[in-house]
């Protein structure tokens, strides 16, 4: 219905795992990254009506940032994309690495706030030489990877949000190292305990575009475990309750939630036609957004959006990573490839 559905390779593991050839149109909105408050208004905001028979499909009903039987939208549970991905893999051998870090970062709609010197001093003293995986948009540009190699860090990327196989460099990153470690809790260090990898969390507190360095308490004072010296396993049950282990499906269950049971013109439709219009008419103020989504989300100007027009505008539907290689290779940068 949506480019976000397709967001983070999301769509193509989801595609293997209800036993499909080819990523198809689906009937709804899926939720794209672990979210601290309702995924209805940190992610799906632009969409306050869905077509009749669309879905706002979430990763969880057991995680404790939102409470699915108090939110203004009934949503389906259906686990987070990389929990299918990691079963589909399971087993698979990966190399170990040094520790890998995922500092918080900005793009080109949401500021980000952060000491990235200090964060890149304090990993080397406590960690010796990591791999940084940071935002793509930063690993072609020399002054932001020398902040992090000038420490003696090795800096990747797991690619652009549309990149297929972004999913598979995180799931490869986060099982083969022996610790993953940011300075704020995220949908990555979720993942790395999830695999049962050693996490931490240290450096001073982000500020997140309008939200400034709300997130960060939030996550805190809800997810005390991730800040404490606690055993793995007990990091790792509320990981996958967060990741929605128990709301899983079957092949059959999951075209189902999907849409994908039997081809539908409304879908297409949708993504090509109805679902840009809403959003750009959201945008720009004049179509409404849910009571409280500005302060669920870092919510840009119109102007944000404006810079980079084409970046938001619907494309090709990804292909599936061809089979081989369990895990592809993180992204290095240009002078290095």
């Amino acid at each position: 219905m949506d480019i976000q559905n397709h967001y983070y390779g999301h769509s193509a593991a989801l595609a293997r795992a209800a036993g499909l050839d080819s990523v198809r149109h689906i009937n709804g909105l899926i939720q794209h990254g672990w979210t601290v408050t309702s995924p209805n208004l940190a992610q799906f905001a632009d969409f306050a009506t869905l077509p009749k028979t669309a879905r706002r499909l979430v990763w969880s009903h057991a995680a404790r940032g939102w409470s699915a039987e108090d939110d203004s939208f009934e949503t389906t549970a259906i686990g987070a994309p990389f929990l299918y991905l990691s079963a589909l893999t399971a087993g698979a051998p990966s190399r170990r690495s040094a520790a890998v870090v995922f500092p918080v970062h900005g793009t080109r709609l949401v500021e980000v706030g952060s000491d990235d010197v200090a964060f890149a001093r304090e990993i080397a003293d406590r960690e010796g030489p990591a791999v940084i995986c940071v935002h793509p948009e930063d690993l072609d540009r020399p002054d932001k990877r020398a902040v992090w190699t000038k420490f003696g860090h090795t800096v990747v990327s797991a690619g652009a949000r549309r990149d297929p196989e972004f999913l598979g460099r995180i799931l490869a990153l986060v099982r083969s190292a022996p610790r993953v470690v940011s300075n704020q809790l995220s949908t990555a260090i979720l993942y790395a305990a999830a695999e049962g990898t050693e996490i931490a969390i240290y450096g001073s507190d982000a500020s997140t575009g309008s939200l400034g360095t709300g997130v960060a308490e939030r996550t805190r004072d809800l997810w005390p475990e991730f800040y404490a010296d606690v055993d793995t396993e007990r990091l790792r049950s509320i990981a996958l309750a967060e990741l929605g282990r128990d709301h899983l499906l079957d092949p059959a269950g999951l075209r189902a939630a999907l849409g994908w049971e039997h081809r539908s013109p409304n879908p297409f439709l949708s993504y090509w036609i109805s679902a840009p219009v809403r959003k750009a008419g959201a945008v720009l103020g004049l179509v409404g957004r849910p009571r409280g989504a500005k302060e669920s989300s870092t919510a840009s100007p119109p102007s944000a959006f404006l810079r980079h027009p084409l970046s938001h505008l619907p494309g090709r539907l990804p292909r599936l990573p061809a089979k081989g290689e369990p895990f592809p290779h993180p992204l290095t940068p240009p002078n290095e490839r």
